[in-house]
């Protein structure tokens, strides 16, 4: 797992942003610099990546897209600034927020104001450019796992001409979210019984992660008993969240509904969103005759087993089945699992050219 040290975030940023923000320090696992063909000064995109990141800048933004969701209930009062917010961090760090918050599974968006965000963002780092002698292009790209439905991007700056020299630098950083340590891949995959069941063993500590990166459990807690806006955006973004993996609450204002404030229970809350309509225990028993079945797929973690087993990781499977059989498949197939998670990092490219 990489150590991080967390930065403070407020209650309210929290709520609005429903994820846990980078270290204040920016860690940067690995920086590589490509040569560019055209002979372009090799480090303009290091120093630039250097600059970003040692950079603290300021984001303003407002949240009021929310009010375009259907299932928003806005708080019973409000002022002039209830959906302002301001954020300040190194910029690349603002970046990969920005990145996590505009996550998406397939085509459904988990937060209604990831745009905005992410345009904040873009603004103030080409503010913290001007003056720079070549031109600058940023994409933040997170992957819970290598070509996972479950993705987010985020830009800053005009992608470069197709005709100019580019030079670019790669930093992998926290993404937030805690990291899964191989060694805990290959455990949980090698708890199944069968190759199907390990896979669903390690998709389940992907969506665990994921959730409770997104609805910290003492913050999200707090925000169902509170109210207000804080409640209003916390009970909205779970049923975002429950859309897009297929899973249903009970109304919020029904006291047995986990999102209720009489009844706010973070936990059961995250367990739904993880596990679906159904407790782990059945997701495990019936996962292989879903997998081959005519039901849709409902819950983050069989969301994802579905991604791993039928698109993401599908080549690299069948692969791996023609050249093994048995048991060393079924090994090999628990390293790939292995190599390909990166629940806590994120890479942000930054590209260079002068015109």
């Amino acid at each position: 797992m990489v150590a991080v040290n967390e930065r403070a975030v407020s209650t309210v940023l929290d709520v609005a942003l429903a994820l846990l923000l980078v270290s204040a320090s920016v860690l940067v696992l690995g920086l590589y610099l490509q040569d560019s063909d055209d002979g372009l000064e090799e480090t303009d995109a290091d120093r630039t990546a250097e600059t970003l990141a040692a950079t603290t800048i300021s984001v303003q933004y407002d949240l009021s897209a929310v009010e375009e969701g259907d299932q928003f209930v806005p708080p019973e009062k409000t002022s002039a600034n209830t959906y302002d917010r301001t954020e300040y961090g190194p910029a690349t760090g603002l970046l990969a927020d920005a990145a996590v918050t505009n996550a998406r599974v397939d085509d459904d968006r988990l937060l209604t104001y990831g745009d905005e965000y992410e345009d904040a963002v873009d603004a103030s780092i080409g503010s913290t450019l001007v003056g720079s002698n070549h031109h600058v292009y940023a994409v933040a790209v997170w992957e819970p796992y290598e070509n996972a439905t479950v993705r987010g991007e985020a830009t800053a700056g005009q992608r470069s001409p197709p005709d100019e020299d580019v030079g670019s630098a790669t930093l992998t950083v926290s993404s937030g979210m805690t990291d899964l340590e191989e060694e805990t891949i290959r455990e949980a995959y090698e708890n199944g019984d069968d190759r199907e069941e390990g896979i669903a063993l390690v998709s389940e500590l992907i969506a665990e992660r994921i959730v409770d990166g997104y609805f910290d459990h003492e913050a999200s807690q707090h925000a169902l008993e509170s109210q207000g806006i804080d409640r209003s955006l916390k009970v909205y973004h779970y049923q975002q969240t429950a859309a897009a993996t297929n899973v249903e609450f009970d109304d919020p204002d029904d006291g047995e509904s986990p999102l209720s404030r009489t009844g706010a229970n973070a936990t059961a809350a995250n367990e739904r969103l993880v596990y679906g309509d159904e407790d782990r225990n059945v997701f495990l028993e019936d996962f292989w005759e879903w997998l081959i079945g005519d039901d849709e797929a409902n819950g983050l973690a069989a969301l994802i087993a579905e991604d791993i087993t039928e698109e993401a990781l599908a080549d690299e499977i069948d692969a791996i089945d023609e050249e093994y059989d048995g048991d060393a498949a079924n090994e090999r197939v628990g390293e790939l699992l292995a190599e390909s998670v990166s629940v806590g990092e994120l890479t942000i490219t930054i590209q260079t050219w002068d015109s």
